[in-house]
């Protein structure tokens, strides 16, 4: 990656207009000439909020471009930027750590170089494997095959992938969002319809909104936190339950991945929303269990401790030592040795299993 990169821009009163109608901004200051004419500036001010896109542009297409994960950004305004204008936009790496980088930003003049904007952002880098084509799984729900196939869901995330590559073709992946090779279910609540006629031997529910950090004392809008964090997870698990009922063979089973999370004294609660929903996967497990075992289906609860993978693969290597040193192992399992895990869970066709929660967190302590 360069350590420096510059790009110039020509901004217009209608790139002004146009960005209001994408914020909803239209503060006549920015957008009604009249209105500006009355103030210190005579003729409408570009948003300040503008700026902030072509920081966003100098870090998605430049500094560091494509694997570009923004963390946070700052903007100082030095002085208003009046339409129409050419702008010469700045960057350069200042800090790197080797985890996350800092690169400070200037938005000036093109033609006599006044000072517009100071702004900073920092980021880290997602990664994509390479090595991996698509997953082994069969292709879209037109796709019927004649044998019964093991459903996994969240298939795009770090477990779901690992999952999907130690079943291969027993294995279809569903994913949010459309991936080669998976099928595309946006909302797992609809599931039934998505995925044709297919038989299910067996689905395997990976998918899980992103934690939240924020304390329950803190939350803004807590119904909306709830619904996104606790009923929307909980109504999905109970959707892939009757979907089982419904076309799961004999014997069939629901493994739902519960977390360490969900146990008193586990990580300070330090993601509440998180902890709440992963804690209601036991006693759901237990009845969806009962429910299933007219049709001689069945329901069964895995849970882990922290996987070094998914949602943790970016963790502190201070951090990452942490959580192993809570094992005995002293080790973090990877999302292979947790799919391998997952498949002996699969393998065991017992009813006796049925309603259980198997807790395989090595032993780790709170």
């Amino acid at each position: 990656m360069n350590a420096r990169a510059a790009f110039q821009v020509t901004v217009s009163p209608e790139d002004a207009i146009a960005f209001a109608k994408l914020s909803g901004d239209w503060n006549p200051l920015h957008t009604n000439e009249e209105h500006a004419a009355r103030t210190t500036y005579r003729r409408p001010v570009l948003h300040g909020a503008f700026s902030a896109g072509l920081l966003s542009r100098m870090a998605g297409m430049h500094l560091p471009g494509e694997d570009c994960l923004l963390h946070s950004l700052r903007l100082r305004f030095v002085r208003p930027i009046i339409p129409p204008a050419s702008l010469a936009v700045e960057g350069e790496v200042v800090a790197d750590n080797g985890r996350l980088s800092r690169v400070e930003v200037s938005i000036s003049d093109a033609g006599t170089g006044a000072r517009y904007v100071d702004g900073s952002y920092e980021f880290s880098r997602h990664e994509v494997d390479e090595t991996r084509s698509q997953p082994t799984s069969v292709g879209p729900a037109s796709a019927e095959p004649s044998d019964a196939q093991i459903l996994v869901t969240g298939a795009t995330g770090g477990l779901g992938r690992a999952v999907l590559d130690r079943l291969g073709a027993r294995g279809v992946g569903t994913s949010r969002t459309a991936a080669p090779g998976l099928i595309n279910v946006p909302d797992l609540e609809q599931i039934d319809a998505a995925i044709g006629s297919r038989p299910i031997s067996a689905i395997v529910h990976c998918a899980w909104p992103a934690p939240d950090n924020q304390p329950l004392t803190a939350l803004g809008n807590i119904e909306g936190a709830l619904e996104y964090s606790v009923a929307a997870p909980v109504r999905q698990m109970i959707s892939l339950g009757q979907l089982l009922r419904n076309r799961g063979t004999s014997n069939a089973v629901l493994v739902l991945i519960g977390s360490t999370y969900a146990y008193p004294g586990r990580h300070n609660y330090r993601m509440p929303l998180y902890t709440l929903a992963k804690s209601l996967i036991d006693p759901l497990c237990r009845i969806l269990a009962v429910e299933l075992a007219e049709g001689a289906r069945r329901c069964v609860a895995v849970t882990f401790d922290v996987i070094d993978g998914g949602m943790n693969k970016r963790l502190s290597p201070g951090v990452r030592a942490m959580h192993a040193d809570r094992t005995p192992s002293g080790k973090l399992p990877s999302p292979a040795e947790v799919a391998e895990q997952i498949d002996w869970v699969l393998a065991n066709r017992s009813f006796l299993a049925s309603g259980a929660t198997i807790n395989l967190s090595g032993c780790a302590i709170p």
